[in-house]
């Protein structure tokens, strides 16, 4: 990282802290209910119910398809194995925000990332006590304690033992290892939900990009 691009990013980067606001509105709470539920069970037909009809399935090609039909083939909806079981999963664990009335956002760590930084570049640490350690190691050092840092990706993940591991650099340029289970990119897939006719509908969903 050159002088410059380091000054950037100790004066940009910080912390960014979950964002969960599904409960401000209960006819959208109910309905991740009624998601949660479909999630769990894998349930092609629950997710159509809760699904517009005019859904956008984004990054798959040059365009993006529109309709329940291109979006239940590209994200493998009848496959209790495709995709997009375990992407709706996480946008679901990292919550939800109201962007306006009409539509709820998720996650957070990719509609709220600093827009000065280069997604590419970055993690987002999920948890508010995660030790920074020396090596790739449970047992190793820890030089430093993260609590919703924007850190800087140094490495892609190495596996060490049974656990994933990413090195990254803090904003105040120390370096550690942090298991990749507990950190996100923001270029992970995004899902908006909107208010049709009075009932809340997935109604687009953007897979990961690269």
């Amino acid at each position: 990282m050159t002088l410059v691009l380091a000054m950037v990013f100790l004066a940009q980067a910080g912390q960014l802290a979950p964002v969960s606001e599904e409960k401000r509105e209960p006819g959208f709470s109910s309905f991740v209910s009624k998601l949660k539920s479909a999630v769990a069970k894998r349930d092609a037909k629950a997710l159509r119910k809760l699904t517009d009809e005019d859904v956008i399935a984004g990054g798959f090609g040059s365009k993006d398809e529109k309709g329940w039909t291109q979006f239940s083939t590209l994200w493998e909806v009848d496959n209790k194995d495709g995709a997009v079981w375990d992407v709706l999963a996480d946008l679901i664990e990292l919550g939800f925000f109201r962007e306006d009335p009409s539509i709820y956002v998720s996650p957070y760590v990719a509609w709220k990332f600093p827009r000065e930084l280069d997604p590419a570049d970055y993690l987002v640490v999920l948890r508010d006590a995660l030790p920074l350690r020396k090596t790739p190691d449970r047992d190793a050092a820890t030089v430093a304690t993260l609590r919703f840092d924007i850190v800087r990706r140094v490495e892609a993940k190495k596996t060490s033992g049974s656990f994933d591991w990413v090195w990254v650099e803090t904003a105040t340029g120390v370096r550690g290892y942090v298991q990749s289970s507990v950190v996100r990119s923001p270029l992970m897939a995004r899902g908006q939900f909107a208010l049709r006719d009075g009932k809340w509908r997935l109604s687009v969903l953007d897979r990961a990009r690269d």
